[in-house]
């Protein structure tokens, strides 16, 4: 006797089959003939629900179900969480839509996927989503209710940003990444060891004393995480891989999770600290709620510096990752690299104006090299992992 596809074992079963990665495919098909063979409702809906709970425990299905639980309680949240204006709405959506986009294109055989089967590049890829969703997190609760200086409130800039971290994390985890397990680690957990220090040595909020004025000494032997932990991951990547570039990425990538680290706390401490927030501008500058948005603005210059070098990092860190084998690919890089030189310039002599256009064309040269190194790829024929010899 046939039973009709829509009954509640059958789409138990389809959603077990969805679950399942291709790599499944015979497991599936093995599954609906079993299931095909039950007639009684009872052994039908067990039979089921065990499919359900073998496909469940897959990394992938696993991995499916957070995301598909992230997205419709972000979704929740927009709707229903009071964030009522229109811009700010959008724009949150948008990044929701664009980090949901990345998550699946990430799966996707190409230049951001699929992840490289490590323990290390998994979590490093992991980590880069779960800060994404504290960041979506972080600026839902900052635009609840209204918003006094309505679209000019950063979040557009903040927005293009984070996706560009997110790129260069699928990027860096990538199969055909030339980044070792050992060079993502150490620079992961240098930038973490580095960010936290750094932050409390900061001024806080531009105007008051840093964190780091109440603890002995003025905090002043965090200078040491700061510098040490970025070199002692190059260090031990050095001396292990005996190849400079990998250092030179693990450098890269510290400083790049040191700069993510200081503003995602910076803009966490204006929610944290509401009554430390200092009055920055004059009182005839509007309303107290304008004048303490205003004020907010002017606060946190430090961490759009960090936002800024931290973009530079990531620039110069997409044009190391892949081999360059065409010319094209290489001026790209050079040009990247010089880019980046010339910040260092100009920043400590005040040309702050051109300072951020360098940072800017950096970090626009190093998408492009990230981009023309997938037709390198393709002219090599291999996406493999490539090492750097």
């Amino acid at each position: 006797m046939s039973r009709p596809r829509g009954d509640a074992a059958g789409r138990l079963l389809a959603f077990a089959l969805w679950l399942l990665p291709a790599a499944r495919y015979d497991w599936g098909l093995a599954m609906r003939a079993e299931l095909a063979h039950l007639e009684q409702p009872a052994a039908r809906l067990r039979f089921a629900l065990g499919c359900v709970r073998a496909a469940a425990v897959q990394p992938v299905a696993l991995r499916r179900l957070a995301l598909s639980a992230g997205v419709a309680g972000a979704l929740a949240l927009l709707l229903a969480g009071g964030v009522t204006y229109p811009a700010a709405r959008l724009e949150l959506t948008g990044l929701l839509s664009v980090v949901v986009l990345l998550a699946w294109r990430g799966a996707r055989p190409g230049l951001l996927g699929p992840v490289r089967p490590s323990r290390t590049a998994r979590v490093v890829r992991t980590t880069g989503f779960a800060v994404a969703c504290a960041y979506l997190l972080i600026a839902f609760l900052d635009h609840r209710g209204p918003q006094p200086l309505g679209p000019g409130d950063g979040l557009l800039p903040a927005m293009i940003t984070l996706v560009l971290y997110l790129v260069v994390t699928l990027a860096l985890t990538a199969r055909a990444s030339t980044a070792s397990s050992l060079t993502l680690a150490s620079g992961i957990v240098a930038g973490l060891v580095a960010g936290p220090a750094c932050f409390t040595l900061l001024p806080f909020e531009r105007a008051l004393p840093p964190l780091a004025e109440h603890l002995p000494g003025h905090g002043m032997w965090l200078f040491a995480a700061v510098v040490a932990a970025p070199a002692a991951a190059m260090i031990v990547v050095a001396r292990c891989t005996r190849d400079t570039l990998q250092s030179v990425v693990a450098l890269m990538c510290a400083g790049a999770v040191c700069a993510g680290v200081v503003a995602v706390l910076g803009y966490g401490a204006f929610l944290l600290f509401p009554d430390q927030m200092p009055n920055l501008v004059p009182l005839n500058a509007g309303p107290p709620d304008v004048r303490r948005a205003l004020s907010r603005l002017e606060a946190g210059d430090e961490y759009v510096a960090a936002l800024i070098w931290g973009c530079l990092l990531v620039g110069v860190l997409s044009s190391l990752i892949r081999p360059a084998v065409r010319r094209w690919t290489r001026v790209l890089r050079v040009v990247t690299l010089t880019g980046a030189c010339l910040v260092l310039v100009a920043a400590p002599t005040g040309h702050v104006d051109a300072a951020v256009a360098a940072v800017l064309a950096a970090t626009t040269t190093g998408m492009l090299t990230l981009i023309s190194t997938r037709h390198d790829l393709r002219r090599s024929g291999t996406t493999a992992r490539i090492s750097f010899r």
